[in-house]
């Protein structure tokens, strides 16, 4: 009897250890909420960036608007190749300011697109499906199948039209 209740007063401590570690997890997740509003504002786009191009490099062409933080260069999650973005995130916003002064500069032979970044919304970019696109195409498969079917007649009706006027022309010959 003692070992089973010594053995529920264990498990009662890791129940309330758990409970306590998922309650510092949901603090920190909604500071990180906040924190990431606050990356969003101290970060930028850079767009049409060499493929070849290295973090160290985006660092040394920013480094005169700030004090930078971090540069994510985005690569294919398939493949691992450069998708030609990047984004770099500064210490404090008055660099974001000067950095986007560098926007259609040339950086390794290519002029570049520098604006702050947007905020990432959920399901920003999901493909919209509407009626009307969906009856549209509906629409073409059926004008489609109509045209076929159209064709077909036509060429049925001329093909009959062709062997009969070949069996009279034939039978023309025979009697004559």
């Amino acid at each position: 009897m003692t070992s089973y209740n010594d053995r529920l007063t264990v498990l009662d401590d890791e129940l309330k250890q758990l409970q306590g570690m998922t309650d510092c997890q949901m603090l920190t997740d909604d500071m990180d909420t906040d924190n990431n509003e606050d990356v969003d504002k101290r970060s930028i786009y850079v767009g049409n960036v060499d493929y070849s191009t290295k973090p160290q490099e985006l660092q040394e062409f920013f480094k005169s608007s700030g004090q930078i933080n971090r540069i994510t260069i985005m690569v294919d999650k398939y493949t691992g190749h450069p998708k030609g973005y990047a984004y770099v995130e500064f210490s404090n916003e008055d660099a974001v300011n000067n950095a986007i002064m560098l926007n259609e500069s040339l950086f390794k032979e290519r002029i570049i697109k520098v604006i702050p970044k947007r905020k990432n919304i959920p399901g920003y970019n999901r493909r919209r499906t509407n009626n009307r696109t969906r009856s549209r195409y509906r629409s073409y498969s059926r004008l489609k199948k109509i045209n076929y079917i159209y064709i077909n007649i036509i060429l049925f009706y001329n093909f009959n039209y062709i062997i009969l006027y070949i069996n009279f022309i034939l039978i023309l010959i025979f009697l004559f």
